[in-house]
C-alpha cells in the first residue's frame, strides 16, 4: 500500500470515527456529564450514592417509556395513550395477580393485552389513516376510563412478587435498571444490525418509498405500536411494584419526561433516525433534573415547566446550524 492510499484509509477512518462519536444522538452524554457536575456544586445530596441509588429504579421506568416512545416517533407518530397503557398494566397485573394466584401467569396476560392495544392503535393509524395523536388520545381516554371501573376509584395493593422483584438488585445493581438496560440494547442491535431494523428506518424514513421498494410498510408500523405498548406496560408494572400499589395515575407523570427525553436524546420527528441509547441517557438527564429542581425548593409545577424548557431548548438547538447556514 503506497503513503498516499494509506492516507486516504487513515482520513476515511478519521471521518467514521468524527461521525460516530460528533453527531446528532452523542451530545446527551456531554450533557448529562455536565449536569452531574452542576449537581455536585448546586445540590451535593442529589449526587451523593444513597440518592443516586434512589434515583435509578424511577430513571429506569423512564428509559423503558422513552424506548417505546423512540421507536413510534422514529415511524413519524407519537403515542399519547403512554398513561392510559401504564396505569392500566398496573392494574391488570394486580388484579389478575390477586385473582389467579400467580404473577407468573399475570405477566403473559398483562403484555398480551398491552399488546392487543397497540395494534389497535396501530390499525387505526396505518390502516384507516386517522393521525396518531388524534388515535392514541381517544385511546387513552378509553383507557383511563377503564382504569376507574377497574379501580373504583381506589388504588390496589401489588403483588408481594412484583414489589420483591421490583426492589431487589444484583450486584449491587436495581433489577429494573438491567431490564431498562436489556430493552435498549435489543431494540438498538435489533433497528442497526439486522434486515428487519433496517427497513424498520426506511418505513420510518420515506413511507412511498419503502413501498415502492416492496417493503410492507403496515406490518412494521403495526409491530411499532405494539413494541411501543409493550414497553409502555413493563413500565407500569415495574413501577407499580416500586411504589407497591397500583393508582389511578400511575402512568401520567410519565407522557411528557417520556417525550422529553426522545428530543433531547435527539431522535427528530421527521421519521427514520432515532436511537435508543441516547434517548435512554436522556431518561437519566431528565431525572436527575427533576431531582436536581425539587432539591432546589421548586414544586412539580416548576419541574413541569423546566421539562418543558428543556424540549423547547433542545429542538432549537437541532436546528440552530440549519438557521446559521440560511443568515450565511
Amino acid at each position: 500500500m503506497t503513503s498516499k492510499s494509506k492516507s486516504a484509509a487513515g482520513n476515511s477512518l478519521s471521518a467514521q470515527l468524527k461521525a460516530a462519536v460528533l453527531n446528532e444522538f452523542s451530545w446527551i452524554w456531554g450533557g448529562t456529564i455536565v449536569l452531574f457536575v452542576v449537581c455536585a456544586f448546586v445540590t451535593p445530596g442529589v449526587v451523593e450514592p444513597s440518592a443516586i441509588s434512589s434515583m435509578l429504579p424511577f430513571a429506569a421506568v423512564l428509559g423503558i417509556t422513552a424506548v417505546g416512545m423512540t421507536i413510534v416517533i422514529q415511524q413519524r407518530g407519537l403515542d399519547m395513550s403512554l398513561p392510559g397503557i401504564m396505569t392500566i398494566s398496573g392494574l391488570a397485573f394486580a388484579q389478575i395477580g390477586f385473582s389467579t394466584g400467580s404473577s407468573l401467569l399475570a405477566v403473559p396476560l398483562t403484555l398480551i393485552f398491552a399488546m392487543a392495544i397497540g395494534i389497535v392503535n396501530g390499525l387505526l393509524v396505518a390502516k384507516v389513516n386517522i393521525t396518531p395523536i388524534v388515535t392514541t388520545l381517544a385511546t387513552n381516554a378509553i383507557l383511563m376510563g377503564g382504569v376507574r371501573a377497574i379501580s373504583g376509584g381506589s388504588p390496589m395493593t401489588a403483588p408481594a412478587e412484583l414489589a420483591q422483584f421490583s426492589h431487589s438488585k444484583l450486584f449491587g445493581v436495581p433489577m429494573t435498571l438491567i431490564l431498562a438496560l436489556l430493552f435498549i440494547i435489543v431494540v438498538s442491535l435489533v433497528t442497526k444490525r439486522t434486515i428487519a431494523g433496517r427497513r424498520f428506518v426506511a418505513v420510518g424514513a420515506n413511507p412511498a418509498a419503502a413501498t415502492a421498494a416492496g417493503i410492507p410498510i403496515l406490518r412494521y408500523q403495526v409491530a411499532t405500536y405494539a413494541i411501543a405498548a409493550i414497553c409502555f406496560a413493563v413500565a407500569g408494572m415495574l413501577f407499580t411494584g416500586f411504589i407497591g400499589s397500583a393508582s389511578q395515575t400511575a402512568g401520567v407523570d410519565y407522557l411528557l419526561p417520556a417525550i422529553a427525553a426522545v428530543v433531547v436524546g435527539g431522535t427528530p420527528f421527521t421519521g427514520g433516525r432515532g436511537s435508543v441509547i441516547a434517548s435512554g441517557v436522556a431518561a437519566l438527564f431528565m431525572t436527575l433534573l427533576g431531582q436536581m429542581v425539587l432539591a432546589l425548593g421548586a414544586d412539580t409545577s416548576v419541574q413541569l415547566l423546566v421539562q418543558s424548557a428543556v424540549i423547547i431548548v433542545a429542538v432549537a438547538i437541532r436546528q440552530l446550524p440549519a438557521i446559521l447556514r440560511h443568515f450565511r
